[in-house]
């Protein structure tokens, strides 16, 4: 077995399908976790495709990342590590760690095998969607900005923007509680206490959680804005509305003020 380990997550804006994988590595052995794709391509060498976007390399070189990611039409295979959001974290084989013990660089452990890749690399592509979500939300508060400097010359013609604006948000949320899952623990882990212990410290120095948490304070903040927004707009459209039936109102008072008083009084 090898002492050292390489993991690296990268972001793919291509959809990678079973059929794509078994076309680049024939006999390859596939299994699911947590809704995921996890390839086995020798002992020592997996790939593990997320389905929220995530592509995790386990022991592959930089060389055969960039060619593997030519050959799904991605423009910027080449300059991978600086052109898309990726994570990477290295594992040594420690004989002497009967445990996993991680730390902010490496993972050491003395065992290796389908289970461990599958977690690691589950918490790598967790760890590449959030920050995937936390740029797209980052752009969010930025339009959120400019929305609430507007927010006393936005007219009625301004709520279908403002409610598509909501629609983002509202799948931005859908897809981080019902893709990232991060709520919940793996279910293979329930039954392997060192499983769940790699899963938890990874999770820990990853820091999973509390970025989950600012997120959804991110998208709570966007959604009552928006809304408040909305709010605003439909009460101009109200008084708007009012106004129309007050001249309304108006004019039909005018006109029966001049049938039944000024004509007859000119006839």
């Amino acid at each position: 077995m090898l002492n050292n380990i390489h993991f690296v997550s990268v972001e793919i804006p291509n959809v990678i399908t079973k059929k794509d994988l078994e076309k680049e590595f024939p006999g390859l052995v596939l299994t699911t976790i947590e809704k995921s794709m996890v390839g086995e391509i020798s002992n020592e060498k997996y790939i593990f495709v997320a389905t929220f976007g995530i592509i995790t390399f386990c022991n592959f070189t930089n060389d055969e990342i960039s060619s593997f990611l030519s050959r799904l039409n991605i423009r910027e295979a080449n300059s991978y590590a600086t052109a898309l959001i990726n994570q990477d974290y290295l594992m040594l084989i420690d004989g002497d760690c009967s445990a996993p013990r991680i730390d902010d660089k490496t993972i050491r452990y003395s065992k290796f095998d389908k289970s461990i890749a599958s977690i690691i690399s589950l918490a790598l592509s967790q760890s590449v969607g959030l920050e995937i979500s936390e740029n797209s939300l980052e752009k969010m508060m930025e339009k959120s900005v400019r929305i609430y400097e507007k927010l006393e010359t936005l007219r009625v013609k301004d709520r279908k923007s403002l409610m598509d604006f909501a629609a983002v948000i509202a799948k931005e949320r859908f897809h981080i509680l019902n893709k990232l899952y991060l709520l919940d623990k793996p279910d293979i882990i329930w039954d392997d206490v060192e499983l769940e212990s790699l899963y938890n410290q990874l999770s820990f120095q990853l820091d999973l959680k509390s970025r989950f948490e600012v997120v959804e304070h991110k998208i709570s903040y966007l959604k009552e804005s928006v809304d408040f927004a909305i709010d605003k707009v439909n009460q101009k459209s109200s008084e708007y509305l009012e106004w129309i039936i007050i001249w309304l109102i108006v004019i039909e008072v005018i006109f029966s003020i001049y049938a039944y008083v000024i004509k007859p009084f000119l006839s």
